[in-house]
């Protein structure tokens, strides 16, 4: 060996590569071959199977928007509905009679348990939704970008009729559950907003009840009769000095009256002595003359005259009468303004009373009507909701609200979806060709053989001296005594 040759590039490079590949290419060719053979197997054995499909539009309401709102106004309603339908369309008892009715899955029942059986059904059931801005269904059901307009429910069975016949009463189902689903809903919301708009409306009734009862156990203390309740009890005011004059009034001509009373009863009656001087003369000319004596006649005319002028002054007696009779009169009056005037006092009292309690029934009050108020407002809004909630549940049962339709119904397959056999061809070759590398790559890493100038560099830290090539014609024993002689020739 020379120490000056230069350092092989690599340690094993491509021509070593193509060399142990050509001489373990039976490793290769063998798995290769049974990949194919596998492949060939597998597409003679499999059954084919076949996708029947049906396409559903999420159709909006017919009704204008301008005239009924739209109850949904949620773009992910749908997606919701969708998925709620799909997992009571897609559950144990409704796959469960659809294989039995339909007889489906015959030889997987007989070596499988019916959970199994559905599970495998439900596998093979798809739902696809569309999007506004996606051109396409999108694989796995998940929802596109924008909100979703139609999607498509398939199933896929290896006989065709059947494919279509479970395509079809899916589709059935999804409309009914679907419809279904929207009457209660709607029609549940709308008898939800009923029960509370007449709880809002009961608890209104009390509450004005309530009001009342403020009202009638606070009246003129409200915030609004305070100042009619200051007004009247100012004139309750003007009217108790009025009637406190008139008392002293009366007081005082009762006094007056009474002093006159007193002086009338107490002066002699008028005519009395006149009366008894003419009587007097009228005895002593009686006692001298005769009857008819001029003197005499004269003296009785004048007795007449004086008692005629006294029967007259008892007139005083009338005029005493009558003063009693006034000062009663005022005595009376005087009772019964003193009545009004506590009357009076006593409305006044209350005045005061009210006009105290006028905060404390501002306060309940003011608490009572803010609660009506609230209550009336949550009122006003649940029998809003609840006429459009009403008007929903009517678009639901006439089928003029938003629903889902049928665009293209399930049609009877043609031609089979599976199995691919371009791609199981492939796979298989794929796999023998890649097992007969690994075992060729494993059993060189594992034996550790010399492959080339490379090899024997990287053992013996130099280049070989000579290198004899392997011959392609010639007897196997003439090759095996050359590849030793080479062993030995670049042996240290």
């Amino acid at each position: 060996m020379t120490d000056d040759a230069p350092p092989p590039s690599s340690l094993i490079g491509p021509r070593e590569i193509a060399a142990i590949l050509y001489r373990r290419r039976w490793w290769i060719a063998v798995p290769t071959t049974l990949g194919l053979l596998a492949a060939i197997a597998a597409i003679l054995l499999m059954t084919p199977v076949y996708r029947s499909s049906a396409t559903l539009l999420v159709a909006s309401q017919q009704i204008p928007t301008s005239l009924v709102s739209a109850p949904a106004a949620n773009a992910n309603v749908a997606d919701e509905r969708i998925a709620k339908i799909r997992q009571q369309i897609m559950s144990r008892d409704m796959l469960a009679k659809l294989v039995s009715d339909l007889g489906l899955y015959s030889e997987e029942r007989q070596r499988m348990s019916l959970d199994n059986v559905i599970d495998l059904m439900r596998s093979k059931i798809a739902v696809d939704l569309v999007g506004t801005n996606a051109g396409s269904a999108n694989p796995g059901g998940a929802a596109p970008a924008g909100s979703t307009i139609a999607f498509t429910l398939s199933f896929v069975y290896a006989d065709p009729a059947a494919a279509h016949d479970v395509t079809d009463r899916l589709t059935t189902s999804f409309l009914d559950a679907d419809k279904r689903l929207r009457t209660e809903q709607a029609s549940g919301t709308a008898a939800f907003l009923a029960r509370r708009a007449n709880e809002l409306r009961d608890q209104l009734v009390v509450m004005a009840g309530r009001r009342r009862a403020i009202e009638a156990r606070y009246a003129g203390a409200l915030p609004d009769q305070v100042a009619v309740s200051a007004q009247s009890g100012s004139a309750l005011r003007a009217e108790i000095s009025r009637i406190d004059a008139e008392q002293q009034g009366l007081m005082q001509q009762n006094g007056l009256l009474a002093t006159r009373g007193q002086e009338i009863a107490s002066a002699p009656p008028p005519g009395v002595e006149s009366v008894r001087r003419a009587e007097e003369k009228l005895a002593q000319l009686s006692a001298v003359y005769t009857d008819d004596f001029p003197d005499v006649v004269a003296a009785r005319k004048a007795v007449a005259s004086q008692r005629a002028a006294q029967h007259r002054g008892m007139g005083g007696n009338v005029a005493s009468g009558a003063i009693s009779a006034e000062i009663a009169a005022g005595r009376a009056r005087i009772g019964i303004l003193a009545a009004r005037r506590a009357a009076l006092g006593q409305s006044i009292s209350n005045v005061e009373h009210m006009t105290s309690l006028a905060p404390q029934a501002s306060y309940e009050l003011t608490n009572v009507e803010r609660d009506y108020e609230n209550l009336r407002v949550q009122y006003r809004d649940i029998r809003e909701k609840q006429m459009e909630a009403q008007i929903a549940a009517n678009l639901q049962t006439e089928d003029k609200g938003e629903r889902f339709s049928v665009v293209d119904a399930p049609s009877v397959p043609i031609e089979p979806i599976g199995p691919r056999w371009p791609q199981i061809l492939l796979l298989c070759i794929a796999a023998g060709f890649g097992a007969g590398i690994t075992a060729i790559l494993l059993c060189e890493f594992i034996n550790g053989p010399i492959n080339g100038e490379s090899g024997v560099m990287r053992h013996m830290g130099g280049p070989p001296l000579v290198a004899v090539p392997v011959l392609i014609t010639g007897e196997p024993i003439m090759l095996g005594v050359l590849r030793k002689l080479r062993l030995r020739r670049v042996a240290p």
